[in-house]
């Protein structure tokens, strides 16, 4: 979450004041245990692993189901598992650096940091070879931050990277604290992060035009897609565990005896159980009142289920991530049914979306700047950018509604639907390709004199 200063503050933000970073960075630390306990909860580290129950002669299983996982990799694969497509016109010099800097494996990355944190940032940098690119890369939310002034566009003041310093036997010496603003690249060192002794390292200019960071934001509330579950997390794992607990101690039952002695004392008693474990009978005196039975502890299985599918509903219900175990996603539902059992997701999905593209928008603003250093000048303001659901696709239900809106929408637009066509335009071309030979070799066979400008329409049949 972006710290929040003052324009006013300072005079020249190209020269921040150590005591503006001190502070800002003391605020940052105030938040990261909130990002370490949604980091735990999505690697397994759940509260019920921490439960003692006292008593060392009771089961204490602690079950971890972890939801919190399966939400982030559900939602973060619906939303992001296709790459994202940008469509304008002069940035193939901006796409070609995409391809080179892998860009489709970053935003996985950072739209994975925004469903478990809730925030995500990136950090612009120039690569150190003969002919630097711009590159970026998604940091850890606890280890940088942006800061923005206090006007209603939050507009970036500086950002604040720090991590710590290492010896050689891995114990931290101190911390490097490096400072971007809208030029320059400031680097300190500094023994203690409350300290207002920082030693200069190095000033760089950048080329970026702005503050190289980024923060992308999940939703509105900057919260993971799991954040508001945790409780309901915590009260399955209880109820899964104590279910386990229960079964042991039913396994553990005590053998109840009446108007039966075992044996005259302890040492008698134990040989009689020693006989009675090894043996298998029981031998009960002629007495009316002599009795042996199991003092065992009632389950009841039926409500413990509902229970159970009902904390397991409430969990994908609020987090609108659906259980695609569940017998309501049958494998031949149409694609128009699956869409409305995925409704909550894609609700989800379009709040993801739409913050996610604005992030995209500041990460192209950057990227065109820096071109148009190395005088590359490209303009981003018309560029469209579209993300793709990741759905099994039915292309034979796309195919027929691709016959039946033939004439009626562009032959680019209705081929763009087929999900194995990546490049709608050039599969036009090349069809018409096709086409124009067939013709060809159709004159040739029937001796019909052959044009070299044979134009064929893009709805040709042949």
């Amino acid at each position: 979450m972006a710290i929040i200063r003052d324009r006013s503050l300072v005079e020249n933000w190209d020269d921040v004041p150590v005591q503006m970073i001190v502070s800002c960075i003391k605020e940052h630390l105030a938040t990261i245990p909130r990002l370490d306990r949604l980091e735990a909860y999505y690697l397994g580290n759940h509260q019920i692993l921490q439960r003692n129950l006292g008593d060392k002669g009771l089961p204490n299983n602690r079950i971890v189901a972890n939801h919190a996982k399966y939400i982030t990799d559900i939602a973060v694969g619906y939303v992001t598992g296709n790459p994202v497509k940008y469509d304008g016109q002069g940035i193939d010099d901006i796409l070609d650096v995409y391809r080179r800097i892998d860009i489709v494996s970053h935003d996985a990355e950072l739209a994975k940091d925004l469903s478990i944190f809730g925030i995500g940032l990136e950090l612009y940098f120039m690569t150190s070879d003969d002919n630097p690119i711009p590159k970026v890369t998604a940091i850890d939310p606890r280890q940088i931050f942006l800061v923005v002034d206090d006007t209603v566009e939050y507009k970036s003041l500086f950002g604040v990277h720090y991590y710590p310093k290492r010896d050689m036997d891995n114990q931290i010496i101190g911390y490097n604290v490096n400072v971007y603003t809208a030029n320059y690249v400031t680097r300190y060192f500094v023994k203690d992060l409350g300290s207002e002794n920082y030693e200069l390292i190095d000033r760089q200019q950048h080329y970026f035009g702005d503050v190289p960071i980024v923060e992308f934001w999940n939703n509105e509330e900057q919260q993971g897609d799991f954040e508001q579950q945790i409780t309901l997390i915590d009260a399955y794992n209880v109820l899964m565990s104590d279910r386990v607990n229960d079964k042991e101690q039913f396994v553990d039952a005590i053998l109840k005896l009446k108007g039966v002695s075992l044996g005259d004392g302890e040492e008698e008693a134990s040989q009689t159980i020693r006989l009675l474990k090894k043996y298998k009978v029981l031998e009960l005196p002629a007495g009316q009142d002599a009795d042996a039975s199991w003092l065992v502890k009632n389950l009841n299985e039926n409500d413990i289920e509902v229970l159970r599918n009902a904390i397991r509903d409430d969990i994908h219900q609020f987090a609108m991530v659906p259980n695609l175990t569940d017998k309501n996603f049958a494998a031949n539902a149409s694609g128009v049914a699956m869409k409305y059992k995925l409704l909550g997701l894609e609700q989800l999905a379009k709040i993801k979306e739409r913050y996610f593209i604005q992030g995209l928008r500041e990460r192209l603003k950057l990227f065109a700047n820096v071109l148009k250093v190395k005088g590359k000048a490209v303009d981003v303001s018309d560029v469209t950018i579209t993300m793709t659901r990741n759905l099994p696709a039915n292309d034979l239900e796309t195919a027929q509604m691709i016959a039946q809106l033939s004439g009626l929408v562009s032959t680019p637009t209705l081929i763009s639907q087929l999900s194995f066509v990546h490049d709608p335009a050039a599969e036009v071309e090349a069809v018409n390709a096709e086409k124009e030979a067939d013709i060809k070799r159709s004159q040739a066979a029937f001796g019909v004199p052959m044009s070299e400008d044979v134009n064929v329409d893009a709805n040709t049949t042949g």
